[in-house]
């Protein structure tokens, strides 16, 4: 099957799965599964032989279903994502600000989907509506037409790499300012060195506040922009 075709296989199977899980053997059940096993072990674990196996069944039977992984992990993607956070009816900024904390919470709850390749623009349903919930409350803004869309995906990618390194990251602590005070010269490092002398770079794993200030950094860029 051609890229052209497995796309528009994957977009069908997207917006014509309405069934729920009520069968273990639907897609909606297959759905499920997988999702539960990525849950417990990681993304890596899931195969179409691995899902039909928690589920007693042959993966010939879930090929019925589910023409293969890619599919597969597109659909326990979008499943996963559920819906987006509810417009709240408050200025633009806090719309921008709960997105992206429910965001993050998704993400670190299924650390999975963080290892999901990004193959193109979002065409789930649930992913769509998350698209809608991040350009709705940036249109409000004031920002152009034209900027809407990359200014959603440099906050969306900012969002979803933290939370990346955020499940991935073993803190050093104080550990890491030793070490760099073995190494890091004034002369060839001054900025790092004033640092050091400050005591702003010790790793405690937290990569939270990078991305509150991150972000507030950007919309406070936007509000004067479009102002």
């Amino acid at each position: 099957m051609s890229a052209d075709k497995s796309a528009a296989a994957t977009f069908r199977l997207l917006w014509e799965t309405k069934e729920s899980a009520r069968s273990s053997l639907s897609v909606g059940g297959i759905v499920e599964a997988a999702i539960a096993l990525a849950d417990a072990e990681g993304l890596g674990a899931v195969s179409m032989q691995r899902v039909a196996g928690e589920l007693g069944y042959t993966a010939m039977a879930l090929y019925r279903h589910v023409p293969g992984k890619d599919q597969l992990v597109a659909l326990m993607a979008d499943r996963a994502q559920g819906s987006p956070p509810a417009d709240s009816g408050k200025e633009w900024r806090t719309e921008i600000l709960n997105w992206a904390d429910a965001a993050w919470d998704f993400y670190l709850a299924h650390p999975w989907m963080l290892r999901v390749a990004t193959t193109g623009a979002p065409t789930g349903p649930n992913e769509l509506a998350w698209f809608e919930a991040l350009l709705r409350p940036l249109a409000q803004s004031g920002l152009a037409a034209e900027n809407l869309v990359a200014t959603a995906m440099f906050i969306s990618s900012a969002v979803r790499d933290l939370a990346r390194i955020a499940t991935e990251i073993v803190p050093s602590g104080s550990d890491y300012g030793n070490l760099l005070a073995q190494v890091i010269q004034p002369d060839q490092f001054p900025t790092l060195a004033s640092l050091m002398t400050a005591g702003a770079v010790e790793d405690d794993g937290d990569v939270r506040p990078a991305l509150n200030f991150g972000l507030n950094l950007v919309l406070d860029g936007l509000k004067t922009h479009t102002s």
